[in-house]
């Protein structure tokens, strides 16, 4: 006879009167219909209150004095009755199948307590855009579910993820001294030498709007940095060798992480902790030199061009720049829409319109480095630029590519 396990699905929140009711929906509206819906109210002063208690019976409801959202997702695993975990944001929201899709994975599984994730989509609010996040377009499916391969490339969205009840034992719950970070903290500890599943199919429709916590503070760059190096500092030669093709690459990806996060912060800070992964890859066993990355950006362009344009001068693109450099890849320049960028010097290189670009589209390879890539994609192809790709198709070739030293 099947099973059909209880799922807890969690939504903390802190004053989101402003979303809350499409998250509680998305979780009421699951075709998996054994589920348990808790809002976690974490001393909302605005009307999230009202919002839960007119839902009544149809989902718990708990309140808690104000303490952070690992606090309230404590108190929500503390209280759960299922035998499953799926956290929702209060500004996100599940697709109609995501659970059910999720326990079907598991089914056919021999571990029952093997995490479960998969592809979500971003809903831009202020262009009212949908675009789509596809991981398997970066990586083979066997990589994204090799221990934590996807929180190091930061691919993995914890509300796509359910977690067995089992994990919570084995490794404890969210880390309440880290307001920032405690979701992949968390999976960290939970993912670590072990095999997970992957749907290659959206899952969850994630909200980008300016209320969100990595847009109003600025010491999310930060806390992100000191994650990254935690990550890569707890991990063996032998575990990361079992990930990447090149350990060198994968230093270099962290040391280029970190330094991208906090470039991003209004009042940077030091980075010597990156210095310290790039000084550390001297010191490991020589890598075979690998020119497929060159072969193929040359290849993209028919061999014409050998001028590099990153469109997008925010995160992603300033961790490429920093990639391509340390593997002898000059990049040119930036190119972005934000028109309050243009003419500035960022990284030390300039970054230039749109206009200003399309007057030199016939010389120049377009890499597009933004979570919209598709928006930008359709844009630059659409205004007649011949040479246009994109970073998720260079990022396989980059992890394989070691850098110079």
């Amino acid at each position: 006879m099947r099973e059909y396990p209880l799922v807890s699905i969690i939504i903390p929140v802190y004053n989101g009167e402003n979303y809350l009711r499409d998250a509680i929906d998305s979780a009421l509206a699951q075709t998996y219909r054994n589920c348990e819906v808790i809002v976690v109210n974490d001393g909302s002063t605005d009307d999230t209150e009202n919002i839960c208690r007119s839902y009544g019976d149809s989902i718990r409801y708990l309140y808690k004095e104000n303490g952070g959202v690992s606090t309230a997702l404590n108190l929500g695993i503390q209280e759960m009755r299922g035998e499953y975990f799926s956290w929702l944001a209060h500004d996100d929201m599940y697709y109609p199948y995501k659970t059910e899709r999720q326990i079907a994975a598991l089914e056919g599984a021999s571990d029952k307590t093997a995490i479960v994730h998969g592809n979500y989509d971003l809903l831009n609010v202020k262009h009212n855009t949908i675009s789509q996040m596809r991981q398997e377009d970066n990586y083979r499916v066997e990589r994204l579910t090799n221990s934590v391969f996807v929180l190091l490339m930061t691919t993995l969205h914890a509300c796509t993820a359910l977690i067995h009840k089992s994990h919570f034992e084995r490794v404890g719950l969210f880390d309440e001294d880290l307001p920032l970070t405690q979701d992949h903290d968390l999976l960290f500890r939970a993912m670590r030498g072990r095999r997970s599943i992957f749907l290659p199919e959206p899952l969850l429709l994630s909200r980008l709007h300016d209320r969100s916590g990595k847009n109003t503070n600025d010491r999310c760059g930060f806390a992100n940095a000191e994650m990254y190096k935690h990550f890569a500092d707890a991990l063996t030669y032998d575990e990361i060798r079992d990930m990447f093709v090149s350990p060198r690459a994968f230093y270099l990806r962290i040391a280029a992480m970190m330094k991208a996060r906090i470039a991003m912060m209004k009042t940077p800070v030091n980075t010597s902790g990156a210095d310290d992964l790039l000084a550390r890859i001297a010191e490991l066993p020589e890598e075979t030199e690998n020119s497929k990355l060159a072969d193929y950006i040359r290849s993209c362009s028919g061999g014409r061009c050998c001028n590099l344009c990153v469109f997008g001068a925010g995160y992603q693109g300033k961790l490429l720049k920093f990639e391509m450099e340390r593997r002898r890849l000059r990049v040119s320049c930036f190119g972005d829409n934000d028109e309050h960028k243009h003419g500035t010097i960022i990284e030390g290189i300039p970054c230039v319109s749109f206009d200003e670009l399309a007057g030199i589209k016939s010389d120049i390879l377009v890499i597009i480095a933004t979570d919209l890539s598709d928006i930008i994609e359709t844009q630059l192809k659409g205004a007649g630029f011949p040479y246009v790709i994109t970073k998720k198709s260079l990022d396989a070739l980059i992890l394989e590519s070691p850098p110079a030293i």
